[in-house]
């Protein structure tokens, strides 16, 4: 059984994706799954150096500097397909979550998504304050 979790793109032809798991290790390698094969791949790197340089050596966790920018960047941009959302929400990703990582840690597609709802939820609520 193939579990999908929201639509992502706002295009016509709009997809659903099956859940994706992203897990951590020995503070630097990180991985994602793809549900329902269970098959691992690396997290790419490139894909968020392309939008923002913190780190070209790699990811790092569990404390607020540029080795967590880099993967709260590389997990947005891989759970939303979308530069911009990614851009506009990773550094607040990072503090959140990324900086408290112990050793080994994993975080799913479905909670990624569910996180950044609440911040697009948040910043609506102030910008409705100020009017």
């Amino acid at each position: 059984m193939v579990m999908t979790i929201g639509k992502v793109s706002k295009a016509e032809d709009e997809k659903l994706y099956p859940e994706t798991e992203y897990y951590g290790l020995n503070g630097h390698d990180v991985w994602k799954r793809l549900y329902p094969d269970g098959s691992s791949e690396r997290l790419p790197l490139e894909p968020s150096l392309k939008l923002a340089n913190h780190s070209p050596t790699g990811f790092s966790w569990g404390y607020g500097g540029s080795g967590p920018a880099q993967l709260a960047l590389a997990l947005l941009l891989d759970a939303t397909s979308d530069p911009e959302a990614a851009q506009a929400h990773y550094q607040l990703f990072k503090f959140d979550k990324v900086a408290g990582w112990g050793e080994a840690w994993r975080i799913t597609r479905s909670e990624i998504l569910l996180w950044l709802e609440i911040q697009k939820g948040h910043q609506l609520l102030a910008r409705q304050g100020k009017n």
